[in-house]
């Protein structure tokens, strides 16, 4: 009788041992997995202000009386604290200053815009023609009149070019950058 009891709580607490085991594991690819996309994130937005600085690199732009090569970012912004180091470097030949706006009004002389949120009518046709690099991660950027737009496909950042607005904003895009992306035909109307 000893011996069966004995059996019984043993059971008793080999059970609770196993979902104990069972709720840990779960909780532990819970953690992974949402650590894991964090991460993937991080390293997608890693990518993109790598491209955003070597844009600087592959793109010419008409003279200005600038001091400083200015890459503003307007509206919302993925990247936190990614593209401060920025800061550190040039670009031709000026130190490149990062520049956070609420809203566009032009005064800030901005080489590089990137819209972190959807580019409205009266901001993009203010920008085509200022010699500013438009740049999102906004659905169909490009085709929708914006000048370089991130895509993400199979896991991997692309890119995709209008050439049409880069050429009526009076800037110049390597054929090396041309290369690695997909050049989308139009000039934003649609």
């Amino acid at each position: 009788m000893i011996f069966l009891s004995n059996f019984k709580v043993r059971e008793k607490i080999y059970q609770e041992s196993l979902c104990l085991f069972r709720a840990c594991i779960t909780s532990l690819i819970f953690i992974l997995f949402t650590h894991s996309s964090l991460a993937d994130a991080s390293v997608e937005y890693k990518i993109k202000a790598a491209y955003i600085y070597n844009f600087t690199k592959f793109v010419t732009w008409p003279k200005t009386e600038s001091e400083t090569f200015n890459l503003c970012i307007l509206g919302k912004e993925p990247f936190g604290t990614l593209l401060n180091s920025i800061e550190s470097r040039t670009a031709l030949g000026l130190p490149i200053k990062l520049i956070r706006l609420d809203h566009f009004d032009g005064s800030k002389q901005c080489h590089i815009l990137f819209l972190g949120n959807a580019i409205r009518e009266d901001v993009r046709d203010a920008i085509a023609s200022a010699g500013i690099l438009t740049v999102s991660e906004e659905k169909q950027f490009a085709k929708h009149g914006g000048m370089i737009g991130f895509v993400v496909k199979n896991g991997k950042v692309k890119l995709q070019i209008n050439l049409v607005r880069a050429k009526q904003a009076g800037l110049e895009i390597s054929a090396k950058l041309l290369e690695i992306s997909e050049v989308i035909e139009g000039n934003g109307d649609g």
